[in-house]
């Protein structure tokens, strides 16, 4: 069996927000990799409300998944148990994943932040009675955000973004059971004439890229730690501005008061205005001011 006949029974597995995504990226993403020849699969086969043991087979069924993670992914808890799914076959190295960060900061994802947050603990608490399902799905946002990715934003040309994304879904197929790209120098006679080196080439590869994928996840766990106490820095260096400002106020205040007191003498009669003196003057009536 030849590369591309290999190619097309490999299975890429397209995990995204339907409502947000299907018509317009996705549909292109979809078209662009099954013109070079990828098997794609997306969940608009199975019938609404189906069980997602269908899909689960799916994601078993392929070689590559594509995380397509956007500003209302964690709407979804279809998405979500999708994730479960991916990073459990991942971690068993079955599945090769590429998470698409779609007009969403790795970092909003990773972290929970903003709408993309917000969405979830609103899903967290919807199922706070599945507290092992909620854990699964955090901890699978955690592990699949942390691996090497692409990032569409603002400035990204969509059609660009495309053509990278199927270059790398290509070189991941093209590296899969031994099929390294023919610009690697591995598929001259020499070495395709041994069983031996082959499998133990193939074994450091796969080691290799392991090593690069771990040292990513932890390059980038490094990265978040060290968001975080810059933000926390940033917070304590405002507070500690704001307390100066305040203080400052105070003694202007102070001084303000002190000098009014030193300067301005209050009469007495203002402090104590029911002391104040008053003529004792008699009141002269007579018997005609009680006529009517």
């Amino acid at each position: 069996m030849d590369a591309h006949s290999r190619q097309l029974n490999q299975q890429v597995f397209v995990n995204f927000r339907g409502e947000e995504l299907r018509c317009g990226f996705v549909s292109h993403l979809v078209e662009a990799l099954q013109r070079h020849g990828i098997n794609v699969f997306i969940d608009k086969h199975e019938r609404i409300g189906e069980d997602l043991t269908n899909l689960f087979a799916r994601i078993e069924e392929s070689t590559i998944a594509l995380v397509i993670f956007s500003r209302r992914y964690t709407e979804s808890r279809w998405c979500l148990d999708e994730l479960v799914k991916i990073k459990e076959r991942t971690d068993q190295r079955l599945l090769k994943v590429i998470p698409i960060f779609f007009k969403v900061e790795p970092i909003t994802v990773k972290q929970l932040r903003g709408a993309f947050g917000d969405q979830f603990r609103e899903r967290e608490w919807e199922y706070r009675c599945d507290k092992p399902r909620t854990d699964r799905w955090k901890e699978a946002l955690a592990s699949v955000s942390c691996k090497i990715g692409l990032t569409f934003d603002k400035k990204s040309n969509e059609s660009k973004f495309v053509r990278i994304i199927v270059k790398e879904v290509n070189k991941m197929l093209q590296g899969n059971l031994g099929d390294f790209p023919l610009s690697g120098g591995f598929r001259d006679t020499a070495f395709l004439g041994s069983q031996t080196s082959t499998q133990e080439s193939v074994d450091l590869y796969r080691e290799s890229i392991s090593l690069v994928q771990a040292n990513s996840n932890i390059a980038n766990q490094v990265a978040a730690v060290s968001k975080c106490f810059t933000d926390i820095e940033s917070e304590n260096h405002i507070l500690t501005t704001q307390f100066a400002e305040l203080t400052e106020r105070l003694r202007s205040l102070n001084s303000v008061i002190e000098m009014v007191e030193g300067v301005v003498e209050i009469p007495d009669f203002l402090m104590n205005p029911w002391q104040m003196s008053c003529s004792l003057q008699p009141v002269m009536a007579s018997a005609e001011m009680f006529q009517y």
